[in-house]
């Protein structure tokens, strides 16, 4: 599931399309519960601030500059 939009990838050094990876929801709970709690605050992050996945190398696009 591409997105329209083209933004420079860090990784690749070039400008490409980008996706989202979908947050595997049991894992986090998994985790939340054992840890006791702690990892909560990440799994809230990574389902309210997704991140930007590059379609060509994969890697994470963290900065939308170019």
């Amino acid at each position: 599931m591409a997105s329209a939009a083209i933004i420079h990838c860090n990784h690749c050094k070039k400008d490409v399309q980008y996706h989202f990876d979908p947050v595997d929801h049991k894992k986090q709970l998994f985790l939340s519960l054992i840890t006791l709690g702690l990892w909560l605050p990440v799994w809230l992050g990574l389902t309210f601030r997704p991140t930007k996945m590059c379609n060509e190398c994969n890697g994470p696009i963290w900065n939308d500059n170019k």
